[in-house]
């Protein structure tokens, strides 16, 4: 990391409240993930965040295969969906 970033780092480690723990999984595809979720407008359901990836030319299969195994309901935003793969838990 750059100074700048270690100081930033620092001083938001600093900043007091409550702390969210995420555990990420897999980078990677959290990342892509989210990335070809940004245009769905939610509230989605399940087959309409499906098509959304697929219409993004999404050629990692992991992806569509986590998608394809979550839930069959309503979600609110991106990080749910993310956080329904299992990619991401809090």
């Amino acid at each position: 990391m750059s100074n700048d970033q270690d100081k930033t780092s620092n001083e938001q480690g600093n900043i007091q409240g409550q702390r969210k723990e995420v555990d990420v999984q897999d980078h990677p595809s959290a990342v892509e993930l989210a990335n070809l979720l940004k245009d769905v407008n939610y509230p989605a359901d399940k087959n309409t965040i499906m098509n959304s990836v697929k219409n993004n030319n999404s050629n990692n299969k992991n992806i569509s295969d986590l998608i394809e195994k979550i839930e069959d309901k309503q979600y609110n935003n991106s990080a749910e969906v993310v956080s329904a793969t299992g990619l991401v838990s809090r």
